[in-house]
């Protein structure tokens, strides 16, 4: 029996004590076993026959970690949400090379072609970017089950909510003529909980989601800005200016400009962003120079009514921009939109099916 095929016998399937799934992006900087061994307080880890999978054992429970993506780590567990997510969470809290993925919401709205939609929730909280302000919704909570989650969408447009509509998660039926069905529920910080009769289903479910996040993070990074030195004597003639500033339209106006980016630049969860912003004599435009602290890095922003402009520099991380979307449209403007096509695309992703990969 391979490790991965002994990972699916350890990790219960069943609706009482489902799967739970938990990607991180990770930053090794070195050999990613050590990084992993840097996760323990108490407990061991201990390695398989696959070079890339681990048993993290802890005092509440084990992880089997999936470290076959380089970037997007896979810790999958059958402990309790809850005990399981703070252990997780405590690690990322702490450390610069470790982020939670972001999916936007348009990427939970479909996350498997054809897929039965079971549940949906809706969440959308502009208590802090919103403050004061005289807009009609700053607070929204939905849930539907059933066939009422396939009729959230209509219902939310009809009603113009569609700037407080962010999908905080879903819930889906996924079925496949060789794999069989498996009930995936899935929120916005790439958390995972699953039940049915395959686990091989479920590993391909979310290396799906995945896929589809890691092409708008790395988009994100080929946008970023970088000077080439041009040849000639003394290589003093200049430099060749790529890429440029990714550009975000809002569908509403910031109520408060000032507000909005003391909140924003304040170094707290979720944005973990740190800056001084400086306002125009007007008011109306905002210039930060601030540092990501997810992986200490420099970026700069300019901030209007209803636009925003990032300035990720070369060898940035576009985690951050998907944090910041992620949040964005959770806390601030869920009909956010890239001024630029791809990246547009990419935030509106078609869902991804099964991969040839996954019947290897």
């Amino acid at each position: 029996m391979s490790s991965r095929a002994q990972m699916a016998e350890h990790l219960s399937m069943s609706p009482s004590s489902p799967t739970k799934t938990f990607v991180l992006e990770v930053h090794p900087q070195g050999d990613p076993v050590a990084f992993l061994e840097s996760f323990m307080e108490q407990g061991r880890l201990v390695a398989t026959d696959d070079a890339y999978l681990f048993r993290l054992q802890t005092a509440d429970g084990d992880f089997w970690v999936d470290q076959l993506d380089g970037r997007f780590w896979s810790f999958h567990t059958d402990m309790p949400t809850g005990v399981a997510a703070a252990y997780l969470n405590k690690q990322v809290s702490a450390r610069r090379d470790l982020d939670w993925l972001w999916l936007p919401s348009e990427h939970l709205r479909e996350p498997w072609p054809g897929a039965q939609r079971r549940k949906t929730r809706v969440r959308f909280d502009g208590s802090k970017l919103l403050r004061d302000s005289s807009s009609e919704m700053d607070d929204l909570k939905l849930q539907a089950s059933g066939g009422g989650a396939a009729l959230l969408d209509e219902y939310l447009h009809a009603k113009g909510l569609r700037s407080a509509a962010a999908y905080d998660a879903v819930e889906v039926v996924v079925a496949d003529d060789e794999f069989g069905t498996v009930r995936e529920g899935v929120n916005r910080k790439g958390r995972f909980a699953v039940s049915g009769t395959s686990p091989e289903l479920h590993f391909q479910f979310v290396q799906n989601i995945v896929d589809r996040y890691r092409s708008l993070v790395l988009l994100c990074e080929r946008k970023s800005i970088s000077w080439t030195p041009l040849d000639g004597p003394g290589n003093d003639i200049g430099a060749q200016l790529k890429g440029g500033p990714i550009g975000i339209r809002f569908s509403r106006s910031i109520p408060d400009l000032e507000a909005f980016v003391e909140e924003l630049f304040s170094s707290r969860d979720p944005f973990r962003l740190w800056g001084t912003p400086r306002l125009s004599a007007s008011s109306d435009i905002a210039e930060v120079e601030a540092v990501d602290l997810h992986v200490g890095e420099q970026l700069s922003f300019d901030i209007g009514e209803q636009w925003m402009r990032v300035y990720l520099n070369s060898g940035g991380c576009g985690n951050t921009i998907a944090r910041l979307v992620s949040n964005l449209q959770y806390r601030f403007d869920a009909a956010l939109s890239f001024t630029d096509p791809e990246l547009q695309a990419a935030l509106m992703a078609s869902p991804i099916g099964p991969s040839t990969a996954a019947r290897a």
